[in-house]
């Protein structure tokens, strides 16, 4: 019995779902499943830095066909009759020709911007893609409640049929860290000397307010006199560039850019940080915050979409991006020493709950039912 996986995030521009995925396959091999093998299928060979787990097969199947079509083509094909599928970045074959789950991270339609990010012939085929592809898996999972009900509104699904396994956290990798020697010197290897600073990790998508977040800085710099810097990391990722506005703001010194960082390294970045901050308008549910108050990093993100479900009563969740509450927040948090004491050790406790073992298991318990029904 063959458990197929879609590892096609793995390839380039390793995001929040790449991470999941490969947390995910670390965890498989580890429980107890029905499954003789583990297929990891991409149509390249995967991005340095993954590491895989022995136990997992990866099968590389090249193919001069673009991303979308060798979902529906190569894929199915190599996979066959045998077993069951995952796939687990929103897009399944059309005709699968085994039992399927499809798991979903949240609903771009509901993001009110997103035609200021996709093209309309992008938004069409996102829309055409995901679609189909919940409609056509035998299980269909999204990431927390808010993400359920975009889905089951927006795709007209039955609320019913839509499975709550949220993201989850590596918390033997992000955890206190309890060395103040390796975060003086993180600081000075990042910053150039031990200073304290402001963290923001992720896509420098538009969605996320970096321009709004790097404007409060400026005020919070020049108004507040505020002594921290600011650290970006994951700007390699596509998204918007700010790197004209950092300089029309005179901030070139005060903010730095890390273009990609290892897991290891981030979660020094969120033990080092003063705090963390993820101003998102949309988020299926929002990696970053759970990592980082797996750190015991006191958080500001917003009260929106899924973080009050994660989030909430741990985090300062602001009502909103505008520049004046950004810098209001931050500021407050930074003078509440009590606060943050508070964070550092609620943050802990919250994100056991959501330790990858935990959701690998809940990921497990759906794909099982599924073998009962496949050929070997």
């Amino acid at each position: 019995m063959i458990l197929g996986v879609n590892g096609i995030r793995l390839c380039a521009n390793r995001s929040g779902v790449a991470r999941a995925i490969e947390a995910l396959l670390h965890q498989f091999v580890r429980q107890p499943h029905p499954f003789d093998e583990i297929r990891l299928y991409t149509p390249a060979p995967v991005e340095a830095g993954v590491r895989l787990p022995d136990g997992v097969r990866h099968v590389v199947l090249e193919s001069v066909l673009p991303p979308g079509l060798w979902e529906q083509a190569a894929l199915p094909m190599a996979q066959g009759g045998r077993g069951v599928l995952f796939c687990p970045s929103y897009v399944g074959p059309v005709f699968p020709r085994c039992p399927m789950l499809v798991a979903h991270h949240g609903s771009y339609e509901g993001y009110a911007g997103s035609a200021n990010v996709f093209s309309r012939w992008s938004r069409m085929k996102k829309r055409v893609a995901y679609h189909v592809s919940a409609h056509r898996a035998d299980v269909v999972t999204t990431v927390s409640e808010y993400s359920r009900q975009d889905m089951s509104h927006f795709y007209r699904m039955p609320v019913e049929r839509i499975h709550v396994v949220p993201e989850g956290v590596d918390t033997t990798l992000f955890r206190p860290i309890d060395d103040p020697l390796a975060l003086r010197e993180f600081r000075r290897r990042h910053l150039g000397d031990d200073v304290p600073f402001l963290l923001y990790v992720g896509k420098p998508t538009r969605r996320r307010n970096l321009p709004n977040l790097l404007r409060a800085f400026a005020v919070l710099r020049s108004e507040r006199r505020l002594p921290h810097k600011l650290l970006l990391i994951g700007t390699a990722l596509p998204g918007t560039s700010f790197e004209a506005l950092v300089d029309s703001l005179g901030l070139g010194g005060d903010v730095i850019s890390i273009a990609h960082a290892e897991h290891s390294e981030i979660a020094l970045a969120y033990n080092a940080a003063s705090l963390t901050l993820y101003p998102s308008s949309y988020e299926g549910f929002g990696m970053p915050v759970l990592e980082a108050m797996a750190c015991g990093a006191p958080v500001i993100a917003l009260d929106n979409t899924a973080f009050p479900e994660f989030a909430g009563g741990v985090a300062l969740l602001l009502p909103d991006a505008e520049i004046e509450t950004l810098a209001n927040g931050i500021q407050q948090l930074i003078e509440d020493d009590t606060e943050r004491a508070r964070m550092r050790t609620a943050g802990p406790i919250r994100a056991k709950k959501y330790d990858w073992a935990i959701v690998a298991r809940q990921y497990l318990d759906l794909l099982s039912p599924l073998a009962s029904g496949a050929r070997a």
